[in-house]
């Protein structure tokens, strides 16, 4: 008969138990599952942003490399083209460009020449603008 009482005492503690587990109180498990899923979120909230971040500094990178480009093949058109203009090709002439601005830089044998200079490097696609520092040497 002990055992019988034993039993039935185990028994009628799982019950109150899982009685008392069927409460709407939110129990460990329920408040540890819920932190779960906030701390989910907030992971996912995290890499969207850091993804989005990544894509703007890349986006931007491009850019300027893009831009870089661009400038080195302006300078390389704007020397190419200076090489094939009569009268330059012997001219001592430095080409800066910096988005799309050209500077020309040296010397040139006469003003007429500093001029042609000027007006061949505007005529260079993606020019947008001159400065010329060119000096004039006899």
């Amino acid at each position: 008969m002990k055992i019988d009482n034993k039993f039935k005492a185990v028994f009628a503690s799982m019950m109150i138990v899982s009685g008392l587990a069927a409460c709407d109180k939110p129990g460990p498990a329920e408040t540890a599952g819920k932190k779960v899923d906030q701390v989910a979120e907030n992971v996912t909230t995290a890499v969207s942003n850091s993804a989005d971040k990544a894509d703007k500094a890349m986006s931007e990178q491009g850019k300027a490399t893009g831009q870089a480009l661009d400038d080195t093949q302006i300078t390389a058109k704007v020397k190419t083209a200076l090489l094939n203009a009569p009268g330059l090709q012997s001219m001592k002439i430095t080409v800066d460009t910096e988005k799309g601005k050209v500077t020309l830089s040296g010397s040139a044998d006469s003003q007429a020449n500093v001029d042609k200079a000027v007006k061949v490097t505007e005529a260079v696609e993606g020019v947008q603008s001159v400065k010329n520092k060119l000096m004039i040497s006899k």
